[in-house]
């Protein structure tokens, strides 16, 4: 299940009395239990009847007793408990006997207790606890967030701001943030951060453009790669230098640079062959784990080489890279002479 399911429950007042929250997006997670809080206590009774235990530092007797505590002035109290590391298969404040025992405690719960468990890393599904929890509960993934629903979250956070964006510069939002970048830690309240600050800059400017996003929005190495590898199909290798200078001067070291290059091509080159086998970009997507807006984007960039073009480059890369880490040449002098070589093989 996921954040979608909660946010039903919590419109119908059919809340279950156990949840347990995982996944990496932890500003849905804190949205999902702040809006649990706000429906089941009363901010005059917070400090009574809302409890949030430190799963590292606790017992199973302190869990039961805290979902044993009547409420106080309400109809409910209110649990959550961070991070118990028995759910990631660690058991250092929880024996397996105590583990048994709050599993049971979870079987039939006060009527009057809501007890939600949050793991922000490590869960493993195939626990006995996970499983009686989805059992006597529910589980929900926080992951992140994509498609539709990212494109109208992202909408309706600039119009907090009184701005209006349009699907295509939402989409290129998203590409300049990194957010749905394999490798990306970014989240919600990153992109939140970003939209704040394009909306602070633009004053009363109401209408979003992506002149906006690609000066405040931070660019990352993806993105920068993506640029400097366009650029060498255009042929413009001085431009490609020029970039490179710049992640340099940014802190990138050259051999992060080089395997991200490496990682270009070899991308470019798996969708060369993949769309001459008929794949189409939604197919492509699930294979190569990248969103299908990213795959067109690459295809779109594809048409500056062909696959001899890709085979070369990627060999040279690989050249290049032994040379630098066994001594033969100095780091920047290998990216320099790459980049200025790779002009030569687009035809």
């Amino acid at each position: 299940m996921s954040y979608k399911d909660v946010m039903t429950d919590l419109k119908n007042n059919q809340l279950s009395h156990i949840y347990l929250f995982h996944g990496t997006e932890f500003y849905l997670v804190d949205h999902a239990i702040g809006g649990i809080k706000n429906k089941l206590i009363d901010d005059g009774f917070l400090d009574l009847n809302y409890q949030v235990i430190d799963g590292k530092d606790t017992t199973v007797d302190q869990i039961i007793n805290a979902c044993e505590t009547l409420p106080f002035m309400g109809e409910a109290r209110l649990v959550i408990i961070k991070d118990l590391e028995c759910f990631a298969g660690k058991r250092k404040n929880i024996s397996e006997d105590e583990e048994k025992r709050l599993i049971e405690y979870l079987s039939n719960i006060a009527s009057t207790t809501y007890v939600l468990f949050t793991v922000t890393e490590g869960l493993d599904k195939r626990k006995k606890i996970v499983k009686d929890i989805g059992k006597y509960g529910k589980l929900i993934a926080f992951d992140k967030m994509d498609g539709t629903d990212l494109s109208k979250w992202i909408a309706k956070s600039f119009g907090k701001y009184g701005k209006k964006i349009s699907e295509k510069d939402i989409l290129g939002f998203i590409e300049v943030s990194g957010y749905l970048e394999k490798s990306s830690n970014k989240n919600l309240k990153d992109l939140e951060n970003e939209i704040k600050k394009i909306s602070d800059y633009m004053g009363d400017q109401t209408v979003v453009s992506r002149k906006e996003i690609e000066l405040l929005a931070p660019k990352t190495i993806e993105n920068n790669i993506f640029s400097l590898v366009e650029s060498i199909g255009e042929k413009n290798s001085e431009k490609a230098l020029l970039m490179l200078s710049d992640m340099l001067l940014e802190g990138e070291p050259e051999i992060r640079i080089l395997f991200m290059i490496t990682r270009q091509f070899r991308l470019l080159y798996q969708i060369k062959l993949m769309e001459s086998q008929g794949y189409t970009p939604m197919a492509m997507g699930p294979k190569l784990g990248l969103q299908q807006f990213v795959i067109k984007k690459y295809l779109k960039q594809a048409l500056n080489f062909d696959k001899n073009t890709l085979q070369k480059a990627l060999y040279k890369c690989l050249e290049t890279d032994h040379d630098i880490k066994k001594g033969k040449i100095p780091p920047r002098l290998g990216m320099e002479l790459l980049i200025s070589e790779f002009a030569t093989y687009i035809k």
